[in-house]
């Protein structure tokens, strides 16, 4: 059996890890007590002096250790979290499914049928999780692998490809998506047989034969039943490249338009239609280039199995498989909203072992917020996806920061930890530019039309205590950019105002080492 497995993540070089103190300095109490007036007026400060109006801010600061309330701002109310939602499903999907567990998808030989059992894995063929597999692959040499497999068994012919994709729904889609963007990379449909990040790439480049005259371009993943009509783009002399692509009039079918000026470096990409499907058809187009005959191609001999039907049993010819931890990294350091959507409804087939869907996903994060946080949290939030792109999510600041504590308690927190963006890496890699910080921050931030976020921990490097805050900003206008530079000033500003408490109370501690739970 062929298994290729992608490499694990390791951990940050922070070795950040989740504590709670030994219990020691009979000051340390009363230290707390101090820090908590202070940091109330502190907050109270900075927030008066950003103005987001007619923006919403509530904050919620809590001690990692003890859970104590440091300083609030409407941390009661109900928030659209945007991106800090992945925060509320990736811990979930650890309490749910555990740090050791792997996505696994299989090739496997059934009779004269080929399935691909698909098991959600969002990261099958991400260029970015290539990129760092041993032996570097690309799309096309994973294809080949797994073609390659096939015939290494002896297989020359198949009847059919079967794509058992039933560990999902085939509702790829959330109903209060925003309709307007399905086309775009970051809103692409979710599986239970990911490729991709189920975006086609295009890269493009200047006609030879000059100024006016269409483009040339290659696909990623490439295959011949793929189809793109570049004849409505143009070659260009000047200007940047401004080339976007449209959906055709048939499934998987698009067009090319804009300009091309010079070789695309960044692709353009467009979302596929039913990637299930998309998935099997190109394993199948591979197979027939290695020789295994199968009747109808890549296109008529490739279908969804049905849904009573068994296939459980055949021999397994290939598996990739990939940690959680590196699912986990996709998802919080670089909000990669499929990511997180796979993890939603994964957690939701593990519990009820019927079909993920948004709506047992749902059900198990609130099962996870009222056994960790408590009834009344998970009755006052609103869970509608486990990204975040939906406008229908809502929690209170007080919740968010709550689950943060109560997830760094956790055996698996230095997983979750550091799967956060850090200043100068992920969706943080522009923000607290200049600014010195003297304890590690691991957070993850958040953006859709009216809502800027931030959560996260900032965790002292000595003592491993730490300091667990929620920043989440509403009703910010959308036809003004200086609101939205204050929110992210105002994010910012408290995150350092948290890093100098912290070492202040490092300093008065005298930084004791601290009983480690985690890692």
């Amino acid at each position: 059996m062929l298994q290729l497995l992608s490499p694990v993540v390791s951990a940050s070089k922070s070795g950040t890890r989740a504590v709670v103190l030994a219990a020691g300095l009979a000051c340390a109490a009363a230290q707390v007590v101090c820090a908590q007036g202070a940091l109330q007026d502190d907050l109270r400060r900075l927030v008066n002096a950003k103005s987001v109006s007619p923006g919403v801010i509530g904050v919620c600061i809590l001690d990692g250790r003890t859970g104590s309330v440091l300083a609030t701002n409407n941390a009661d109310d109900g928030f659209i979290p945007a991106s800090n939602m992945k925060m509320l499903t990736s811990a979930a999907a650890l309490w749910t499914l555990g740090p050791t567990f792997q996505f696994r998808t299989e090739l496997v030989l059934l009779g004269d049928k080929l399935i691909v059992r698909g098991g959600g894995d969002p990261a099958l063929a991400d260029p970015e999780i290539l990129g760092r597999s041993e032996p570097r692959l690309t799309v096309d040499d994973l294809l080949g692998k797994l073609a390659s497999a096939a015939t290494k068994a002896g297989v020359t012919r198949v009847s059919e490809v079967v794509v058992d994709d039933r560990v999902f729904d085939r509702t790829y889609v959330h109903e209060s998506w925003n309709k307007d963007n399905l086309h775009l990379a970051y809103s692409a449909q979710v599986a239970g047989l990911n490729f991709h990040t189920n975006v086609l790439s295009v890269f493009a480049r200047p006609s030879p034969r000059g100024a006016g005259t269409a483009p040339l371009f290659e696909l990623q993943p490439t295959a011949g039943f793929l189809r793109v009509d570049a004849s409505r783009a143009r070659t260009s002399t000047k200007g940047n490249n401004s080339i976007w692509l449209a959906r055709g009039d048939s499934a998987n079918s698009f067009v090319m338009r804009g300009e091309v000026r010079t070789p695309s470096r960044v692709p353009a990409q467009v979302t596929i239609d039913a990637p299930n499907l998309w998935t099997g058809q190109l394993i199948a187009d591979r197979l027939e280039d290695a020789g295994v005959v199968i009747p109808g191609g890549p296109e008529a001999g490739v279908r969804l199995a049905m849904p009573e039907e068994d296939l459980t049993q055949g021999r397994v010819l290939a598996v990739i498989s990939t940690p959680i931890a590196e699912v986990l990294q996709r998802c919080n350091s670089d909000s990669e909203n499929l990511y997180a959507e796979a993890l939603f409804k994964r957690m939701g087939h593990e519990v009820t072992k019927e079909p993920g869907s948004w709506t047992n996903g749902a059900t198990v994060l609130r099962m996870m917020l009222s056994e960790h946080v408590g009834p009344e949290a998970a009755a006052t939030t609103a869970v509608a996806d486990g990204s975040g792109l939906s406008r229908l999510n809502s929690v209170t600041p007080r919740t968010l920061a709550r689950w943060l504590v109560a997830a760094g308690k956790e055996p698996w927190a230095e997983t979750y930890i550091n799967s956060m963006a850090t200043p100068g890496t992920g969706t943080l890699e522009k923000r607290f530019a200049g600014k010195k910080l003297t304890n590690q921050v691991h957070a993850k931030s958040g953006f859709i039309n009216e809502v800027r976020s931030l959560s996260g921990y900032v965790v002292h490097p000595e003592t491993n205590d730490s300091l667990v805050f929620t920043i989440l900003i509403n009703k910010l206008p959308m036809n003004s950019s200086q609101p939205h530079a204050n929110a992210r000033e105002l994010h910012e500003d408290i995150v350092m105002m948290l890093d100098k408490e912290l070492s202040r109370r490092g300093r008065v501690a005298g930084a004791p080492t601290g009983e480690k739970v985690g890692g």
